[in-house]
């Protein structure tokens, strides 16, 4: 399920969401549930082959699914107006206000087969400007919503000040590349914001275009760089700042 019909909300988690100010709660996220078949088959294969290390590794894997783990099948993120709380143990959850966040790094890998898509893996490093750090996974039902919109609000709540320090004439930096208000820099190559056509990402990469052109900017992998929004966001209004 991708949320509660009627959210439950552990009295610690709404005392914690209130003490930090997070508005109204948006929707719960749950563990996904394995495919019942799958698990069944998995498990016909576990014990087959338990005389090998390579059955108990698989039964144990199983075991640790929400289907079979009532620990693992507690976990929730709460999604809040101004931020979200991660409940991994129902006596320790963790808040995360959308300010309170330095860094998001998002990375999406797709698997195919003769050309169709089979599989979407995905990982959101969420870190608070206190270094605590937090990973989201597919473990929980309706990740991509959920990173796509802890992405998006972190952004928000970071365009402010990076676009306080371009206007004071720093540099705001995204992994190996920085952004001024003359242009963006990166390990390859710098150039003037009056060139750039678009900012893109290809084949997980920074592309440039310049002259109907597009460059490769950067040596580091778009799942990388921090924020990736903001640093898209920002691109974009410095370039048509530049082209009035």
């Amino acid at each position: 399920m991708l949320q509660d019909s009627t959210p439950s909300v552990p009295a610690n988690v709404a005392g914690l969401a209130e003490s930090a100010r997070l508005g109204a709660l948006q929707r719960v996220y749950l563990p996904k549930r394995r495919n019942w078949a799958l698990l069944i088959c998995n498990i016909v294969i576990g014990i087959v082959t338990a005389i090998a290390l390579v059955g108990f590794y698989l039964l144990w894997v199983i075991l640790r699914t929400p289907n079979f783990s009532r620990s693992q099948a507690a976990r929730r993120v709460y999604l809040y107006e101004q931020g979200f709380i991660v409940a991994n143990k129902p006596d320790d959850p963790q808040v995360y206000r959308w300010d309170g966040i330095d860094t998001v790094f998002q990375k999406i890998v797709s698997t195919r087969t003769y050309g169709i898509e089979t599989a979407r893996q995905y990982q959101y490093t969420i870190t608070r400007k206190d270094g605590r750090t937090e990973k989201l996974t597919q473990f929980f039902d309706g990740i991509a919503d959920l990173g796509q919109h802890i992405n998006q609000c972190v952004s928000t709540a970071l365009l402010p000040g990076s676009v306080a320090a371009i206007d004071h004439g720093q540099g705001v930096r995204f992994g190996d590349m920085t952004l001024t208000a003359g242009g963006i820099a990166g390990r390859r190559r710098s150039v003037g914001w009056g060139e750039v056509s678009q900012v893109q990402i290809h084949n997980g990469y920074v592309r440039v275009g310049v002259a109907g052109r597009f460059f490769s900017l950067s040596t580091t992998a778009a799942a990388d760089i921090p924020n990736l929004p903001l640093f898209l966001g920002l691109t974009e209004r410095l370039r048509k700042t530049a082209a009035r």
